[in-house]
């Protein structure tokens, strides 16, 4: 059972989150079960990073993590479980173009765009005050994705707004998607994307959303509309990433002239 051995400081965030040094030795953003999002903001957390870590998407370690009794200046009253995830040291959170062509695996920007349209992240809103990227300095630079509170159409769903926005597809294209194109845009710029979502079976996605703790609420209905939820969107997701072609000039300009698939 992984726990929290001192407390560091509060950190900047709509869930209020802080950081921590565990009992692995490592430092975490741990968000609370008392955040004011919301518990499900937890659930989000653990589900998507379980998913991107079986699709190699560069995200955080996240681990289920309790605070014991006499850590000082911890703010919850609560021992947990809460949700952590592995803190990225000297990260930039307002990169340049220069930073993000820079990033040795800047190529995964592809996996990241497609990622959010499956889980209807919002990660295309870019604004000062609102970051769901940042990349790690030093002599390799990486990018990482950063906070999936608001997948599944936000932090308050249940199994009824699933089941009612089932059906509900757009495309959102923004700032940060636009600073992607240049470097990853190509004839075929998310074949292997795409490659990996399909990959994942059902079992992958039940696992990821059963292995969550009783504490966070969700019941086993949840579990199962969930997965039928990302089960129909990864079955759109073709249609859907080729809707944003025209974003694309030399995809778009391949598509136009070769047709062929995506």
């Amino acid at each position: 059972m992984l726990q929290v051995t001192r407390y560091i400081q509060p950190l900047p965030g709509w869930s209020m989150p802080h950081l921590v040094l565990c009992s692995d030795g490592n430092y975490y953003v741990i968000k609370l079960l008392s955040n004011p999002q919301g518990v499900r903001v937890l659930v989000n957390e653990l589900i998507c990073s379980q998913l991107a870590k079986r699709m190699n998407l560069p995200i955080p370690d996240g681990k289920v993590i309790f605070i014991p009794e006499g850590v000082t200046g911890c703010p919850s009253s609560q021992s947990g479980p809460h949700f952590g995830s592995l803190f990225i040291p000297h990260g930039i959170l307002h990169p340049s173009d220069l930073d993000l062509a820079r990033c040795t695996n800047i190529s995964q920007a592809a996996d990241m765009i497609l990622f959010d349209y499956w889980d209807n992240n919002d990660r295309h809103i870019w604004t000062q005050d609102k970051q769901n990227l940042i990349i790690a300095g030093g002599p390799e630079p990486k990018l990482w994705m950063i906070d999936q509170a608001n997948v599944f159409n936000g932090p308050h769903w249940s199994a009824e707004t699933l089941l009612n926005k089932m059906n509900n597809y757009k495309a959102f294209w923004g700032t940060l998607y636009q600073r992607f194109v240049p470097f990853i845009d190509g004839t075929h710029p998310f074949r292997e994307s795409l490659a990996k979502l399909h990959s994942l079976t059902r079992n992958d996605l039940f696992h990821a959303a059963s292995n969550i703790p009783v504490e966070w609420g969700v019941s086993e209905q949840d579990v199962i509309t969930l997965v039928n939820y990302m089960e129909q969107r990864r079955n759109a997701m073709n249609s859907l990433i080729r809707s944003i072609i025209y974003n694309f000039p030399i995809w778009y300009k391949h598509y136009k002239y070769h047709g062929g698939t995506i």
